[in-house]
């Protein structure tokens, strides 16, 4: 999709649980395509307030603005409404998360077509079936995308991913190595900083994963 400007990945809070290692390699892809990012958690209304701050806890120094929202209950849908304006911005996330569900909350006249969560595997059913391109009342174009469970990494060297990770960037020069790819290297400034909790530990712990991954794809 060309001339995009931004994408909001919607993470449910329930039905489908958060896929965390999906959201991960979300904010990977829209860092390498240049893109603002901005998170959604959704379906705030159906968890309870020990389950919404577990959440908060676990998504603590996050480099990215994230919205807490429910359709259902009009939560920060204004805010969610003023990043739209002006802008071309792509919905992203699995299906069942409520992406079409909050752009008919935001824009009544879109009637998108939505659906329920499977009782049996606990995830949403397709409804949205082809990208969409809609203009939007306030200006700018929001698109609807389908959903989706997996996504490959982008084709990255294993020393381009950590500049996709922008917690990284104002501990990097701090480095001894100009290289480092804050593994194992000695004098290394972002490892500690995870260790201590100066940034995510979650966020920390996926860049390993994801570095192994593209270590590994290089091999072959």
């Amino acid at each position: 999709m060309a001339n995009v400007d931004q994408v909001i990945v919607v993470v449910s809070l329930t039905s489908p649980a958060p896929d965390w290692n999906l959201l991960q390699r979300q904010l990977v892809a829209a860092e390498d395509s240049g893109l603002a990012a901005w998170i959604c958690l959704n379906k705030v209304d159906l968890v309870s307030p020990d389950y919404r701050a577990e959440v908060t806890g676990l998504l603590d120094r996050f480099p990215y603005e994230i919205l807490f929202t429910s359709a259902t209950r009009q939560l920060n849908l204004s805010r969610l409404a003023r990043l739209l304006i002006g802008r071309s911005t792509v919905f992203a996330g699995p299906s069942g998360v409520g992406k079409s569900t909050l752009l008919n909350a935001l824009q009544p006249g879109l009637r998108l077509k939505t659906g329920e969560i499977s009782s049996k595997v606990k995830r949403g059913r397709h409804t949205t079936r082809a990208v969409e391109l809609l203009p939007l009342e306030g200006g700018g174009t929001v698109v609807d995308t389908p959903g989706f469970s997996r996504l490959e990494l982008p084709d990255l060297t294993p020393p381009e991913l950590g500049s996709l990770f922008p917690e990284f960037a104002p501990l990097a020069p701090g480095c001894s190595f100009r290289d480092c790819l804050h593994r194992a290297e000695p004098g290394c400034a972002v490892r500690p900083a995870a260790r201590e909790g100066k940034i995510n530990k979650m966020r920390y712990q996926y860049y390993l994963q994801f570095l192994e991954e593209l270590t590994a794809r290089r091999r072959y």
